[in-house]
């Protein structure tokens, strides 16, 4: 055996061996008398004591709350600016401009009785509208060009013609109540002036300017921030108190529009 060998061979034996091992060498050297077995036991309790294994509490320092920097705490995310009519508010929108063309439904009423109706609305003229939005308020204008084609001759008064023609700007003033996120009505009022005469191969130049009343209702949508959606029925009236005693040519008017407008916030 070598010489380190017994140094390594007593360190792989545990206590509960040495024990063992210390006892069959006693009963061996026939020390069984009650000295020596008192002596044995309290070496035995000494070595016991003396190689308990020591629990040794450690701590490891975790950093606390308050050492946190700022940064380490804070989660960066990439957002999208909020739009501006999600905003909070009662209104529409703060203030805007828009403007857009319609395509619409005429029925027209002539002073002589004849009823006009066109449901054609590629074919009948076109409407435009430019407006200036304020909160739920907003100022208007809207022009109606209306031409439609009757196929047959129309008389009024000296003058006749197959072709009914006539142009309606009203300067109105609306409110735009708010119903849902992105639906709103609208109910307005306005003065219209319009001009109307009848035209056609063998018709006689005859054009009348009269000055109406307008009331229109309708709803708005707001399909993106800037497409602007408005459905419009508008009613109009000739003012009996600005006729110079005449007839009307076009004694009222109903219209009803969809209006593509764009919406360009200030």
């Amino acid at each position: 055996m070598k010489k380190g060998e017994p140094a390594r061979m007593l360190d792989a034996l545990t206590l509960k061996d040495v024990i063992f091992q210390f006892g069959r060498r006693i009963r061996k050297a026939r020390f069984l008398n009650p000295h020596c077995l008192k002596n044995c036991f309290s070496l035995i309790v000494i070595q016991v004591f003396l190689t308990h294994p020591v629990t040794t509490h450690a701590q490891s320092e975790t950093p606390s709350a308050s050492s946190m920097t700022e940064s380490s705490l804070t989660e960066v995310r990439s957002a999208f600016r909020e739009p501006s009519f999600l905003k909070k508010g009662s209104g529409l929108r703060w203030q805007g401009v828009f403007f857009g063309v319609g395509f619409r439904h005429l029925h027209l009423s002539l002073g002589n009785g004849t009823e006009v109706v066109s449901n054609q609305p590629d074919q009948n003229g076109i409407g435009f509208m430019i407006g200036l939005l304020q909160e739920e308020y907003a100022y208007e204008y809207e022009r109606q060009v209306s031409i439609i084609d009757s196929g047959k001759t129309t008389s009024f008064e000296q003058h006749s013609g197959t072709r009914i023609e006539s142009i309606q700007n009203t300067f109105s003033f609306s409110w735009y109540p708010r119903l849902m996120r992105d639906l709103h009505g609208q109910l307005g009022a306005g003065l219209q002036g319009s001009r109307t005469g009848l035209s056609g191969e063998d018709s006689s130049a005859g054009i009348r300017s009269e000055t109406a009343i307008q009331l229109s209702g309708g709803a708005v949508y707001f399909a993106t921030q800037n497409l602007m959606l408005h459905l419009r029925i508008s009613r109009s009236w000739d003012l009996a108190l600005i006729r110079s005693g005449n007839r009307p040519m076009l004694e009222s008017s109903l219209i009803r529009s969809l209006f593509l407008n764009y919406y360009y916030p200030l």
